[in-house]
């Protein structure tokens, strides 16, 4: 009963039944969902959380500190309100992902949470691609737009209702010196910005491609064509650079651990040639001016804050936009800045983790005995990659989709080790593997800081 009820409030991310039926009005149906799937699986949460079984996934070691840290953060300042609010919203983003630790125990149920992630998201795609067509061509020409774009402009991070359902940006000049917009698609819910319905769109693309390969499922897996169609289709609709390169970072590390680097360094140094010339302004990456700038030098300003007394524990969680603006646009420089080096190191194994033991297994030939498990490492690197990527554009450190990603690897490697002759961990926490997350979250960081001296311009 907890996983039926898991994979639902799960779907309720994805299809958000209160947009697609106005009547339902705020009804949380997600939030009763998953209550109902954590009392459900209480006793495994709780096992979950036994010291010798966080020691052997330190995945999940990482989730539970990055849930203090945000208390962290505003009780080394003195903000007890504050650190109450936010330790008591990361604690649902933690059962969330617990109870998904708990409930996908074998490597049929792992499947089936694929299935119904990817149709899911399927259904949303097809509903957003079919209400941005109308979109465009109600708001073509219009000579409002530009008036009503200003007016809804902050809209966009808020549940209020608007007129503008898609995002609408400047455009190039035409030859005639009309002023040309760009409509960008968005998804449902909290993937109504172009660069999170692009985390969506990537993520259904390496799935369906999963199952597209699996000669199991004999003619009726090339079904599976049609998410992978609907979201490349969809992927060129948000005009989203961060989401082009996640399919790049995805594509690199599903060859990675396929066939190995070279394989996929030879590959990416081509898609990386031939993408400015197919693909137009989604394919022009440019940090010298524009977006791309402007981002930069968000996170400029946030990681001024790294230089202070505010570097072990962060300016608190919730306060970037305090001293930048607006959000980072990168979920792990917005990490670091907001919960510290302390805390962004957590927030950054919740990922490095995973990612450190794909590369073990790969480069010592980790034997995975189960036929569907050996067949899914590749696509859970991929996942993990592409969504990493994604997260280079976008402040979503606190959000179920992101802990999904990290759960659902955290689940792989559980199961990988399980499944064994032998069951072993594959990975456990001790000195080398803290020594490990320690040097290269301080190497990440300042690689960083780096990337925004070159760059930033003021």
């Amino acid at each position: 009963m907890a996983y039926i009820l898991f994979l639902m409030a799960n779907a309720a991310l994805f299809l958000r039944p209160a947009e697609l039926f106005p009547a339902m009005g705020d009804f949380p149906l997600y939030m009763y969902l998953i209550t109902a799937a954590i009392f459900a699986s209480a006793h495994q949460i709780l096992d979950q959380l036994r010291p010798r079984n966080l020691f052997f996934q330190p995945v999940s070691l990482c989730v539970i500190l990055v849930t203090i840290a945000t208390a962290i953060s505003h009780l080394s300042l003195g903000d007890v309100g504050s650190a109450i609010k936010s330790i008591n919203a990361m604690a649902k983003v933690m059962l969330y992902y617990l109870t998904l630790l708990s409930v996908i125990n074998t490597p049929q149920r792992l499947r089936t949470f694929l299935v119904t992630t990817a149709l899911s998201a399927t259904v949303m795609i097809t509903l957003s691609i079919v209400d941005y067509r109308d979109f465009v061509a109600e708001w073509s020409g219009r000579d409002d737009l530009e008036i009503v774009r200003e007016e809804e402009k902050d809209l966009f991070e808020t549940n209020e209702p608007r007129r503008l359902r898609h995002v609408v940006d400047w455009g190039n000049v035409s030859e005639d010196g009309q002023q040309q917009w760009i409509f960008r698609i968005t998804g449902l819910g909290m993937f109504r910005d172009p660069n999170d319905f692009a985390l969506v769109l990537n993520l259904t693309i390496i799935i369906s491609c999963y199952f597209l390969a699996d000669r199991q499922l004999s003619s009726a897996r090339y079904l599976w064509a049609i998410p992978i169609a609907l979201s490349f289709y969809g992927l060129y609709l948000t005009h989203s650079r961060g989401g082009l390169l996640g399919t790049g970072v995805a594509l690199m590390a599903w060859m990675s651990t396929k066939y190995g680097g070279r394989v996929a360094l030879m590959i990416g140094l081509m898609g990386a040639a031939a993408v400015p010339v197919a693909l137009g302004r989604q394919g022009n990456i440019d940090v010298s001016g524009g977006t791309g700038q402007q981002r930069i030098q968000l996170w400029a300003d946030g990681l001024n804050q790294m230089k202070t007394s505010r570097a072990v524990f962060g300016i608190g969680e919730g306060k970037y936009p305090d001293v930048a603006g607006l959000v980072a646009h990168n979920s792990f420089i917005h990490a670091y800045v907001e919960l510290g080096f302390v805390g962004g190191t957590f927030f950054f194994g919740c990922f490095f983790l995973p990612a450190w033991a794909f590369y073990l297994m790969k480069r010592y030939r980790f034997r995975i005995e189960d036929h569907d498990l050996e067949r899914m490492f590749p696509y859970m690197a991929a996942i993990v990659g592409g969504w990493c990527m994604g997260m280079a554009s976008l402040s979503r450190c606190y959000v179920p989709p992101t802990y999904m990603i990290c759960g659902t690897a955290a689940a792989f490697l559980n199961l990988v080790g399980y499944y064994r002759a032998r069951p072993v961990p594959v990975l456990v926490f001790n000195h080398g593997l803290a020594r490990h997350l320690a040097v290269c979250s301080f190497g990440f960081l300042l690689c960083c800081f780096v990337f925004v001296r070159l760059f930033v311009r003021y």
